[in-house]
C-alpha cells in the first residue's frame, strides 16, 4: 500500500464521526466516491510526472515547471504544513483514543510522552527509521485486515457464542441518517457532512501516490521511471481503495449511527465503531489488543507525516523555494533543522490540555482536510497548463490515461465543492462543540492563508502571474539534480524549459535518485 506509511487513525476513528453524521449506507457510499475520485486525481498526477520524473515532482517541482512561481510558491508552503498539521491530528486522535479507553487527568504528560516520541524519532539516522517504518506499516496493515476478520466473524455469526449480527444496524436505526432537517433532504445533507468528513482518510493521497511512484525501488540505482509509473499508481491506488472500501463495510456493522460513543457524545472524535463492536460483544482481550494497536497505528502516522513534512521542507531548501539552513544535514543525514521548524506544528496538539481532546482533534481535522482540497485544485490546475503546454508546442504527452481530462474536470469540480461547503460543519450550534465563527475560520483559513502566500511571492520577487517560457529539455535532469550539495542551498529563482518530446524508440527517462521512506523491504 503506497501511503501504508501514513495510514493512520483517519480510517480507524475519523470514520466513527462520518459513520454518525451520515450512516452505514451513506459511509460505504463517501468511500466508493471518493475512492474513484482518488484515482481520478492520482492519473492527473501522474501523467504530469510521467512525461519526466523527478525526485521532488509531485510535492514540489512539477509546479514550477508548468505554472507561475507564485502559485507553485503558495502550493508547497501549504503542502509541507498541511502535512506538518497531520502530525498534532494523529496526537490528538491518540489521546482521544487513550482517554476514553483508560480516562484520566494527566492529559499533558500523555500528550508529551506521544508527542517526544514522535518528534524524538524523527531524530533517528534515516536508515534506522525506515526500518522502523516498515514494521510500523505492517503493523498498522494487521490491524485493518484482523479488525474486517473480527467484523465478518461477527457479522456472520463466527464467534461461540455470538448471534450473527449481519446488517442490523442498517435497519434499525436506519441505513442513511438525518442531518439538521428530516425527511430527504435531511438524508442528502447527512450524505454530504459523511463524504466532508470521510475524506481524511484519503487527503494527499493522490500526491502521496504519485510521489511514491516517482521513487526507485533500490538505494542508489538507476531507474527507469516513465514508462512504470502509470501501472504503478493504478495498482497503488487499488490497493487502497479497496481495503478502504472492505472497512466501511465493516464498520457499518459493529456500531449504529445513533451510538453516541461514535462522537464522544456530540463533543467531536470518539471511539472507533470496531472498539464499540467489540465491546458490546463482549469479547474478552481483543478490544484491549485493538485499543493498543489503534494507539501505535496513531503514533506510528505521527512519525510519518513530521518525516514528510520535514522532507518536503528540506527538498524546498535544496531547490532554493526555502531558507537554506533548512537543507542542513547531520552526519546521519538528518535534516535536523527542518525536523525541528516541523515539529513546531505539535504545540497545537496541547490545546487539548484546556480543551477537549476530541474538540481539538476536530478543528485539526478540518484544516488539514480543506488543506487537501486546496492541494488537489492546485494539481489539477498543474494538469491543465501542462496540457496547454504540449498542445502549443505540438508535443504528445508520454503516457496518457484514459480516464484524462475528464478525471481532472471531476477531480477540480468535487474538490472545490467540498472545499466551499466545508462551512456545512459550522451549522447548528446543538449540532457542533464550539463557537461557529471558529468553526468557519478552521474550515475556510487555508484559502486565506493560500492567497497570503500567493501575493507574498507575487510582491516580493516582482514576478508576473503568467510567466515567459523558459526552455525546459528532457533529455538531462534538471539544474537541482544537477547541481551538488552546495550549489542545492543557493538561493535561485526556478526556470521552465522547453518540453521536448521523447522519441518512442528511446528508453525511458533515467534517474538515479536516493530511497525515501516509501522504500520496499
Amino acid at each position: 500500500m503506497a501511503i501504508g506509511p501514513t495510514l493512520g487513525t483517519g480510517l480507524f476513528i475519523g470514520a466513527g464521526q462520518a459513520l454518525a453524521v451520515g450512516g452505514p449506507a451513506s459511509l460505504l457510499l463517501s468511500y466508493i466516491i471518493l475512492s474513484l475520485l482518488t484515482y481520478a486525481m492520482t492519473t492527473t498526477v501522474a501523467e504530469v510526472s510521467t512525461h519526466m520524473p523527478s525526485r521532488y515532482g509531485t510535492l514540489v517541482t512539477n509546479g514550477y515547471l508548468y505554472m507561475s512561481s507564485s502559485i507553485a510558491f503558495a502550493s508547497t508552503y501549504l503542502r509541507w504544513y498541511a502535512l506538518a498539521l497531520f502530525v498534532p491530528y494523529e496526537t490528538t486522535t491518540a489521546m482521544v483514543n487513550l482517554g476514553l479507553w483508560k480516562p484520566g487527568t494527566a492529559v499533558g504528560s500523555r500528550l508529551a510522552i506521544i508527542t517526544a516520541i514522535v518528534v524524538g524519532s524523527n531524530f533517528l539516522p534515516e536508515k534506522a527509521f525506515k526500518a522502523s517504518e516498515r514494521l510500523f506499516t505492517w503493523i498498522k496493515i494487521g490491524t485493518m485486515a484482523t479488525l474486517f476478520v473480527l467484523a465478518l466473524a461477527l457479522g456472520l455469526g463466527g464467534l461461540d457464542g455470538q448471534t450473527p449480527w449481519g446488517f442490523k444496524y442498517w435497519k434499525q436505526p436506519g441505513a442513511m441518517n438525518e442531518y439538521i432537517i428530516s425527511g430527504v433532504r435531511g438524508r442528502a445533507l447527512g450524505f454530504f457532512h459523511c463524504l466532508l468528513d470521510s475524506s481524511i482518510a484519503f487527503t494527499f493521497a493522490p500526491e502521496l501516490i504519485g510521489h511514491h511512484a516517482e521513487i526507485p525501488a533500490v538505494l542508489g540505482e538507476s531507474a527507469i521511471l516513465s514508462a512504470t509509473i502509470p501501472g504503478k499508481v493504478t495498482s497503488d491506488v487499488l490497493q487502497t481503495a479497496f481495503p478502504y472500501i472492505l472497512s466501511s463495510v465493516a464498520m457499518g456493522v459493529m456500531a449504529p449511527f445513533n451510538e453516541t460513543r461514535l462522537t464522544n457524545n456530540g463533543t467531536g472524535s470518539g471511539i472507533s465503531p470496531y472498539l464499540i463492536g467489540l465491546k458490546d460483544a463482549h469479547i474478552q482481550i481483543i478490544p484491549t489488543i485493538a485499543t493498543i494497536a489503534i494507539l501505535l497505528s496513531s503514533v506510528a502516522s505521527g512519525r510519518s507525516f513530521l518525516f514528510l513534512s520535514s522532507r518536503t521542507l528540506c527538498a524546498m531548501s535544496e531547490l532554493g523555494h526555502a531558507p537554506s539552513v533548512f537543507s542542513s544535514r547531520n552526519r546521519w543525514d538528518v535534516p535536523y533543522m527542518a525536523v525541528l521548524a516541523s515539529s513546531l506544528f505539535t504545540s497545537l496538539g496541547f490545546i487539548s490540555v484546556k480543551y477537549s481532546s476530541s474538540v481539538t482533534n476536530n478543528y485539526l481535522l478540518r484544516l488539514v482536510t480543506s488543506a487537501g482540497f486546496l492541494s488537489s485544485l492546485v494539481s489539477c490546475i498543474t494538469y491543465r497548463h501542462f496540457r496547454q503546454r504540449l498542445r502549443v508546442n505540438r508535443i504528445t504527452s508520454r503516457h496518457s490515461f484514459a480516464v484524462q481530462p475528464f478525471g481532472t474536470y471531476l477531480g477540480m469540480f468535487v474538490s472545490t465543492l467540498l472545499l466551499i461547503a466545508g462551512g456545512l460543519w459550522g451549522g447548528p450550534k446543538d449540532k457542533v462543540k464550539g463557537p461557529r465563527s471558529i468553526r468557519l475560520l478552521a474550515s475556510y483559513i487555508n484559502i486565506g492563508l493560500f492567497a497570503l502566500l500567493f501575493l507574498f511571492h507575487r510582491f516580493q520577487d516582482a514576478v508576473p502571474v503568467v510567466e515567459v517560457e523558459r526552455p525546459i529539455e528532457m533529455n538531462r535532469r534538471r539544474w537541482a539534480d544537477q547541481a551538488g550539495p552546495e550549489s542545492r542551498t543557493q538561493k535561485a529563482l526556478p526556470r521552465r524549459r522547453k518540453l521536448d518530446a521523447i522519441p518512442e524508440n528511446v528508453g525511458a527517462f533515467e534517474l538515479n535518485l536516493n530511497q525515501t521512506m516509501f522504500e520496499g523491504p
